[in-house]
């Protein structure tokens, strides 16, 4: 995002976010999703202010029954970009540029901002009543599944337990 021939002051951008913009990404498991970014950038004399609006939603894949379903995301994210001598990072969301750069590249910064909005565990969100809205049939084979069955050979074993 060149920003050299802005004026100081507020700019505003949108960006719309598909599937095609993960993967340019290595490693990203998201191919699928649908994502609004209001962008205000605001130019100061010595400093770049850019702050994120990021509403949409992901489709990801249920940790619990293995169907896709739409995460929505929404959050709101600061990004302070200082001018010093060489790249450096003062904290995680300020970073230093030379003053000699006349453009950002933010979209490393928004695919890190989106894919820490994504819980580590996926899994359908519960309806009105609380109710999973996973895939029922798979929730009634894991229910089934992990019921234990009774294991015989400790019942000899029981027979040895005194109290003292």
């Amino acid at each position: 995002m060149p920003f050299s021939g802005l004026s100081l002051g507020k700019h505003l951008y949108h960006f719309d976010i598909d599937g095609k913009f993960f993967t340019e990404f290595d490693y990203t498991e998201i191919e699928q999703a649908s994502i609004n970014v209001d962008l205000t950038l605001d130019k100061q004399e010595r400093m770049l202010v850019f702050d994120f609006v990021i509403k949409g939603s992901i489709n990801v894949i249920c940790d619990r029954c293995l169907d896709n379903f739409d995460f929505i995301i929404d959050k709101q994210e600061r990004l302070i970009v200082k001018f010093g001598e060489e790249f450096g990072e003062e904290a995680d969301d300020i970073i230093i540029i030379p003053e000699s750069e006349n453009q950002i590249d933010i979209s490393s910064y928004l695919y890190e901002y989106i894919i820490l909005m994504l819980p580590i565990k996926k899994t359908h969100p519960e309806d009105e009543n609380g109710n999973t809205m996973c895939n029922p049939d798979i929730i009634k084979k894991l229910n089934e599944l992990s019921k234990p069955e009774p294991d015989s050979r400790w019942d000899s074993l029981k027979g040895l337990i005194t109290e003292n």
